[in-house]
């Protein structure tokens, strides 16, 4: 591989790091029903406390703890 091709790669790989590790970050086990699955973009804290979709996943995450 050319040098100059290997130094693209190289910055390439270094950019991606930093982005997963300033950008990109793995969401908490309970939020990800709602960060991945949900048609909602934003609840009210009486909705999310009471939404059955979260509270389905959340049991079904502790009972395979």
């Amino acid at each position: 591989m050319p040098e100059s091709r290997k130094k693209k790669v190289s910055r390439f790989a270094r950019l991606r790091q930093w982005f997963e590790n300033h950008i990109i970050q793995e969401a908490p086990e309970h939020y990800q029903i709602c960060e991945f699955s949900c048609r909602e973009f934003e609840c009210s804290m009486g909705n999310w406390e009471k939404c059955e979709k979260r509270l389905r996943s959340t049991e079904e995450s502790q009972e395979r703890s």
